[in-house]
């Protein structure tokens, strides 16, 4: 009976060691996701600003003419 009680304990502690480790893992995810997110943010507005500048600098004549 106490070597049953012994396995369930050295279970749960490993359990517990998984648990946190796993944590840690999502932790490190959600950093990383909020940091490709505030790239991509960025990424999107450098794109919209060059759109808006070629849709004007498109409508010119050029400078041959």
């Amino acid at each position: 009976m106490e070597e049953r009680i012994i396995q369930l304990e050295t279970l749960a502690a490993l359990q517990d060691e998984t648990i946190a480790s796993l944590n840690q893992e999502i932790f490190r995810q959600q950093q990383d996701m909020a940091q490709l997110r505030r790239r991509l943010q960025t990424l999107e507005n450098k794109l919209t600003e060059l759109g808006q500048t070629e849709e004007i600098g498109g409508n010119e004549k050029p400078p041959h003419y």
